[in-house]
Protein backbone atom coordinates (compact mmCIF):
# COMPACT_ATOMS: atom_id res chain seq x y z
CA UNK A 1 0.00 0.00 0.00
CA UNK A 2 2.84 2.46 0.78
CA UNK A 3 3.99 2.32 -2.84
CA UNK A 4 0.51 3.06 -4.14
CA UNK A 5 0.15 6.12 -1.89
CA UNK A 6 3.61 7.53 -2.57
CA UNK A 7 5.12 6.56 0.78
CA UNK A 8 1.97 7.11 2.85
CA UNK A 9 0.37 4.13 4.53
CA UNK A 10 -3.19 5.49 4.38
CA UNK A 11 -5.31 7.67 2.15
CA UNK A 12 -5.90 9.90 5.17
CA UNK A 13 -2.15 10.45 5.58
CA UNK A 14 -1.71 11.24 1.89
CA UNK A 15 -4.64 13.69 1.85
CA UNK A 16 -3.48 15.45 5.03
CA UNK A 17 0.07 15.78 3.70
CA UNK A 18 -1.25 17.09 0.38
CA UNK A 19 -3.44 19.64 2.15
CA UNK A 20 -0.55 20.83 4.30
CA UNK A 21 1.71 21.02 1.26
CA UNK A 22 -0.85 23.04 -0.64
CA UNK A 23 -1.44 25.39 2.30
CA UNK A 24 2.32 26.10 2.38
CA UNK A 25 1.79 27.72 -1.03
CA UNK A 26 -0.80 30.02 0.51
CA UNK A 27 0.86 30.57 3.89
CA UNK A 28 2.64 33.76 2.88
CA UNK A 29 -0.57 35.29 1.51
CA UNK A 30 -2.59 34.23 4.56
CA UNK A 31 0.04 35.13 7.16
CA UNK A 32 0.57 38.58 5.63
CA UNK A 33 -3.15 39.17 6.12
CA UNK A 34 -3.33 37.48 9.55
CA UNK A 35 -5.74 34.82 8.31
CA UNK A 36 -5.92 31.16 9.19
CA UNK A 37 -6.68 28.52 6.56
CA UNK A 38 -10.17 28.08 8.08
CA UNK A 39 -10.84 31.82 7.97
CA UNK A 40 -9.73 31.90 4.33
CA UNK A 41 -12.03 28.99 3.56
CA UNK A 42 -14.92 30.91 5.09
CA UNK A 43 -14.15 34.09 3.16
CA UNK A 44 -13.73 32.15 -0.08
CA UNK A 45 -17.22 30.67 0.39
CA UNK A 46 -18.96 34.03 0.79
CA UNK A 47 -20.02 36.69 -1.68
CA UNK A 48 -20.75 40.36 -1.26
CA UNK A 49 -24.14 40.46 -2.90
CA UNK A 50 -25.89 37.52 -1.24
CA UNK A 51 -25.78 36.52 2.39
CA UNK A 52 -26.02 32.97 3.70
CA UNK A 53 -26.82 31.61 7.13
CA UNK A 54 -24.12 30.55 9.56
CA UNK A 55 -25.28 26.93 9.30
CA UNK A 56 -24.94 27.08 5.49
CA UNK A 57 -21.46 28.57 5.83
CA UNK A 58 -20.41 25.93 8.37
CA UNK A 59 -21.63 23.19 6.01
CA UNK A 60 -19.84 24.69 2.99
CA UNK A 61 -16.58 24.99 4.88
CA UNK A 62 -16.99 21.68 6.72
CA UNK A 63 -16.32 23.38 10.02
CA UNK A 64 -18.12 22.68 13.29
CA UNK A 65 -20.75 25.41 13.85
CA UNK A 66 -18.99 26.66 16.99
CA UNK A 67 -15.69 27.08 15.10
CA UNK A 68 -17.43 28.78 12.18
CA UNK A 69 -19.12 31.20 14.57
CA UNK A 70 -15.84 31.99 16.33
CA UNK A 71 -14.11 32.66 12.99
CA UNK A 72 -17.08 34.75 11.78
CA UNK A 73 -16.88 36.87 14.94
CA UNK A 74 -13.19 37.50 14.28
CA UNK A 75 -13.76 38.31 10.58
CA UNK A 76 -16.63 40.66 11.46
CA UNK A 77 -14.45 42.48 14.01
CA UNK A 78 -11.90 43.06 11.24
CA UNK A 79 -14.58 44.35 8.88
CA UNK A 80 -14.36 41.53 6.32
CA UNK A 81 -17.93 40.25 6.63
CA UNK A 82 -21.36 41.71 7.29
CA UNK A 83 -24.26 40.30 9.24
CA UNK A 84 -27.83 41.33 8.48
CA UNK A 85 -31.27 40.06 9.39
CA UNK A 86 -32.98 38.18 6.53
CA UNK A 87 -35.78 40.17 4.91
CA UNK A 88 -38.19 37.21 5.05
CA UNK A 89 -37.43 36.28 8.67
CA UNK A 90 -35.75 38.87 10.88
CA UNK A 91 -34.65 36.11 13.27
CA UNK A 92 -32.37 34.60 10.61
CA UNK A 93 -28.99 36.28 10.32
CA UNK A 94 -27.26 36.31 6.93
CA UNK A 95 -23.51 36.65 6.48
CA UNK A 96 -21.69 37.98 3.43
CA UNK A 97 -18.51 39.74 2.34
CA UNK A 98 -18.13 43.44 3.02
CA UNK A 99 -16.42 45.59 0.39
CA UNK A 100 -13.22 45.24 2.40
CA UNK A 101 -13.72 41.47 2.46
CA UNK A 102 -14.28 41.39 -1.31
CA UNK A 103 -10.98 43.23 -1.83
CA UNK A 104 -9.18 40.82 0.48
CA UNK A 105 -10.64 37.78 -1.30
CA UNK A 106 -9.60 39.19 -4.68
CA UNK A 107 -6.02 39.70 -3.45
CA UNK A 108 -5.68 36.21 -1.97
CA UNK A 109 -7.42 34.59 -4.97
CA UNK A 110 -4.82 36.20 -7.26
CA UNK A 111 -2.03 34.65 -5.19
CA UNK A 112 -3.92 31.36 -5.05
CA UNK A 113 -4.26 31.40 -8.86
CA UNK A 114 -0.49 31.92 -9.23
CA UNK A 115 0.19 28.98 -6.90
CA UNK A 116 -2.35 26.86 -8.78
CA UNK A 117 -0.73 27.71 -12.12
CA UNK A 118 2.63 26.70 -10.69
CA UNK A 119 1.15 23.41 -9.46
CA UNK A 120 -0.39 22.79 -12.89
CA UNK A 121 2.99 23.36 -14.58
CA UNK A 122 4.70 21.10 -12.06
CA UNK A 123 2.23 18.20 -12.43
CA UNK A 124 1.41 18.71 -16.08
CA UNK A 125 -2.03 19.73 -17.26
CA UNK A 126 -3.44 16.21 -17.66
CA UNK A 127 -2.31 15.04 -14.19
CA UNK A 128 -3.49 18.29 -12.63
CA UNK A 129 -6.97 17.92 -14.12
CA UNK A 130 -7.09 14.26 -13.09
CA UNK A 131 -6.08 15.22 -9.54
CA UNK A 132 -8.86 17.80 -9.31
CA UNK A 133 -11.34 15.29 -10.75
CA UNK A 134 -10.36 12.57 -8.28
CA UNK A 135 -10.41 14.93 -5.30
CA UNK A 136 -13.90 16.00 -6.34
CA UNK A 137 -14.98 12.37 -6.40
CA UNK A 138 -13.49 11.78 -2.95
CA UNK A 139 -15.30 14.86 -1.59
CA UNK A 140 -18.62 13.66 -3.04
CA UNK A 141 -18.33 10.04 -1.92
CA UNK A 142 -20.81 9.34 0.88
CA UNK A 143 -19.35 8.28 4.20
CA UNK A 144 -20.34 4.68 5.02
CA UNK A 145 -22.47 4.35 8.14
Amino acid sequence: MATILGGFSTLHGALRAAERGWLRHLDAALCARRLTADQWCMLANLSGDVGITMSELAARTQLPPSSATRHADHLAERGYIFRVAAADDRRRILIGLSRRGEELVAEVRAEEARAEAQMRRSLGSDDYLELVRLLGRIAETPVPK
